[in-house]
């Protein structure tokens, strides 16, 4: 109830700011930002019992210097990794690997959602240069030898495997335009989600241009005692490791005492 009403408040700020934002905004076109946008989260807390969660995005837009724009699409893109990718070939019957690429980087998680299908709003070469779809992901090739070809073939095996797990989504009907005024959206964050610093990028597009944009963080991270632990692990090892040593040795003395008694 405390998180509904803390997402309430933050709704009713943005209604306000967007009854005034008219004001705020510069009046020349070219430099206009028609967007003022929020989260219902600040951040996202992993325990060991998450199952996943729904993340609320919403703001305003400021018709004056455009009029009601065409659409909204909003992106939630998670933390680059370093990736390899082996292709299979079939011979003697068998499959095995043959081939290795490693490109990177490239995003563990990409939420897409939208007001409308994405080739309504803007042009194929403005949604590439703006990097809005799995299809516009780029990357480079950091190790093994591939051409232009045998390199798409293997982003879009990457865009695959990321879907099956749920990592990758689109949804052109997600974000829902309020009296021209004021959006919101739903992205679902699965289990499997990976942590780091997640980027936030609202676009808002009229007649094929973005007219305006809006950009942020949102921190995931994994708490709880076993993060503590892991942490230990990889940030003081030869700590953890002698704690590790001493722990066993004192277990075992401990054991052989108790047996003695006996």
């Amino acid at each position: 109830m405390r998180r509904q009403v803390n997402s309430l408040s933050r709704f009713i700020g943005i209604l306000t700011i967007g009854l005034s934002v008219s004001g705020l905004f510069l009046h020349s076109a070219a430099r206009a930002n028609v967007l003022v946008t929020d989260l219902s989260k600040d951040k996202i807390s992993i325990r060991g019992d998450f199952a996943g969660e729904t993340l609320l995005l919403f703001g305003a837009i400021d018709p004056a210097p455009y009029g009601p724009v065409d659409g909204v699409v909003v992106v939630l893109r998670g933390p680059g990794e370093n990736v390899i990718l082996r292709k299979k070939q079939k011979r003697f019957g068998i499959w095995a690997n043959q081939r290795a690429y490693s490109m990177g980087p490239l995003p563990g998680f990409l939420a897409t959602v939208s007001s409308a299908p994405l080739a309504k709003l803007a042009p194929p070469e403005e949604r590439r240069q703006l990097s809005i779809g799995a299809e516009q992901l780029t990357a480079n090739l950091l190790s093994g030898r591939a051409d232009e070809n045998e390199q798409s073939a293997a982003l879009a095996a990457y865009v695959r495997l990321k879907r099956n797990d749920a990592l990758f989504s689109e949804n052109p009907s997600a974000v829902e335009i309020i009296d021209e005024r004021l959006f919101r959206a739903e992205i679902n964050l699965p289990a499997g989600m990976p942590v780091g610093r997640y980027v936030t990028e609202f676009f808002a597009f009229k007649n094929g241009r973005l007219v305006g944009y809006h950009t942020g963080e949102l921190p995931v991270d994994i708490v709880g005692a076993g993060h503590t632990l892991g942490e230990a692990a990889h940030k003081q090892s030869l700590l953890y490791g002698l704690s590790g040593v001493a722990l066993a040795v004192f277990m075992g003395w401990g054991v052989a005492a108790l047996f003695r008694r006996r």
